[in-house]
């Protein structure tokens, strides 16, 4: 309708997933590189995460088309299915050419389908789409599937993409042989205003224009309104463009984004009823006879001073519990214990296999430097915290009501090409969350290294991942994510030698460091 006003070849603004109008962004990019890398290297199952709107099927419509490689893809929109409907569904999406009466047939051909893919050097790829939708006994049947393998070499790629709600799913203790599973995990975010910009200008050019048809407030205005969200994007813009038609404007002005944000919102308040009512809804109808409070029988004035009673227990019950509740139930001695009483029981200190912290990490180095000493006796000791460092630290006790451990850091080291988190790591992140639940001060960065074998650019990726993947734990587990910052810096700042195998182990690690000063 207004495509020749605007001199448009065609409709900018769908909210149908057209490739061609598929608009990439630094966190994008990130991403597609993140799930190409792992389904290149057959890692098994792959997540994909995100709000609702955010592209999350746009961008997995462009990872299946420009993976170079050859490939058998099923996708399957809609997972709330029963078990033998899926199966049946799958192999239509395999073009298997046949119906399956039970879960032991459909694995026979399957895995016969498998075996000869591999035997033409295809890759198989399944995605399913709207992942939440799924429930635990079709989760389990899915991760068995992966478990058709050869030559210690996954057949299969699983790829979820779903709502923020599959991070629940994957939380629950009856779903953790799955998320152990999961190597490759990425999040999408919302458009900043500057990528709303930019993602409104290249649609406009793919539809065939490059004038400024939005003004520069109208689209600090559509960002408002839409958050980042590209969905939303697409409805504002497709409405102001109508709008803006029936109007006969060329040029969209804040003025005409905020009608049409008053003519999408929904309504979340009715409206008063009017005291008016027309002459025809009156006839007929009996006036019932009003009663005074006098005259109100005792019991229900009774009723009334029996409700009003229980609501005041209710209300100083409710009271003396916010009270309670306003002290953190977590202080930081209780994320990463830490002890200060004498160099024997620092020695004596453990934190769980995988993870650790800075002074621990000081004493392994120790072992390395002097290969010559027995790694269990570090000659190097911590030096005792200073006046300065007492002071800061009371200070903090008094404004936060914790005990901060030195540096506020931990590590978690991860195996040679491995984006799998130790299951010891699990407990210590959920005890970060839960610390960042109750002081919503707190930021977070998390930062991921490598050793320098392999390429560099290599190495950034798989340091980014690992650093995504306690990102997205703690996302999961209701941290702000925007209160979380992941890096990936590769082979940068190693803590060991990468000469021996037990400096590069060390330098394959995960920093956390809690942010409690200066959040912002």
């Amino acid at each position: 309708m207004y495509r020749t006003f605007y001199n448009l070849n065609s409709k900018p603004f769908q909210i149908t997933t057209d490739p061609k109008f598929l608009w990439l962004g630094e966190k994008h990019k990130e991403a597609l590189a993140m799930l190409k890398y792992g389904i290149l290297e057959n890692k098994g199952f792959l997540l994909l995460t995100g709000d609702i709107g955010t592209g999350k099927t746009a961008l997995v419509n462009a990872l299946v088309k420009i993976i170079d490689i050859a490939a058998i893809v099923a996708t399957i929109p809609d997972p709330g299915l029963e078990s033998l409907d899926f199966f049946n569904i799958l192999a239509e999406e395999f073009n298997m050419n046949r119906k399956f009466d039970s879960k032991g047939s459909f694995l026979i051909h399957l895995k016969h389908f498998l075996h000869s893919a591999y035997a033409a050097d295809k890759k198989v790829l399944l995605i399913i789409d709207e992942a939440q939708r799924l429930n635990h006994e079709l989760l389990e049947q899915i991760r068995l599937l992966s478990n058709i393998e050869m030559n210690n070499r996954k057949l299969i790629n699983i790829f979820f993409v779903g709502q923020t709600e599959f991070n629940d799913m994957l939380l629950q203790e009856r779903n953790k042989a799955i998320r152990q599973r999961i190597t490759v995990t990425y999040h999408i975010e919302p458009l900043s205003e500057n990528e709303t910009w930019h993602y409104i200008k290249h649609r406009l050019k793919i539809a065939g224009t490059t004038q400024e048809i939005f003004q520069p407030k109208a689209v600090q205005e559509i960002y408002s309104f839409s958050q980042g969200y590209p969905r939303l994007i697409n409805i504002i813009c497709d409405h102001a463009l109508l709008t803006g038609y029936a109007s006969g404007v060329k040029t969209i002005d804040v003025n005409i984004i905020k009608e049409c944000e008053r003519e999408l919102r929904i309504p979340i308040e009715t409206k008063k009823e009017s005291s008016y009512q027309p002459e025809s809804a009156t006839k007929n109808v009996i006036a019932a006879p009003s009663v005074s409070p006098q005259e109100q029988p005792f019991g229900k004035k009774a009723l009334l001073l029996m409700l009003c009673i229980i609501a005041l227990i209710f209300g100083g019950y409710f009271l003396y519990n916010l009270n309670i509740e306003d002290s953190p139930r977590w202080g930081m001695d209780d994320i990463a214990p830490q002890k200060y009483d004498s160099p024997a029981l620092r020695e004596k200190e453990s934190f769980i296999p995988g993870v650790t912290t800075p002074e621990k990490e000081k004493k392994d180095k120790s072992s390395e430097i002097a290969p010559a000493q027995k790694t269990d006796d570090a000659s190097e000791m911590q030096a005792p915290p200073s006046t300065a460092d007492i002071e800061q630290n009371k200070t903090l006790d008094k404004k936060q009501g914790i005990k901060p451990f030195p540096d506020r850091k931990m590590l978690i080291y991860f195996k040679h090409n491995s984006n799998e988190l130790p299951n010891e790591a699990f407990e210590a992140l959920d005890r970060i969350a839960e610390f960042m639940l109750h002081n919503p001060q707190t930021r977070v960065n998390v930062k991921g290294y490598t050793d320098s074998s392999g390429s560099y650019n290599y190495n950034i990726s798989v340091s980014q991942f690992r650093a995504n993947t306690i990102k997205s734990y703690l996302i999961g587990k209701g941290v702000n994510p925007s209160h979380v910052k992941a890096l990936g810096l590769g082979p940068e700042n190693p803590i060991a030698t990468n000469d021996t195998e037990a400096g590069r182990k060390s330098n394959r690690r995960v920093e956390i460091e809690l942010n409690i000063d200066n959040p912002e």
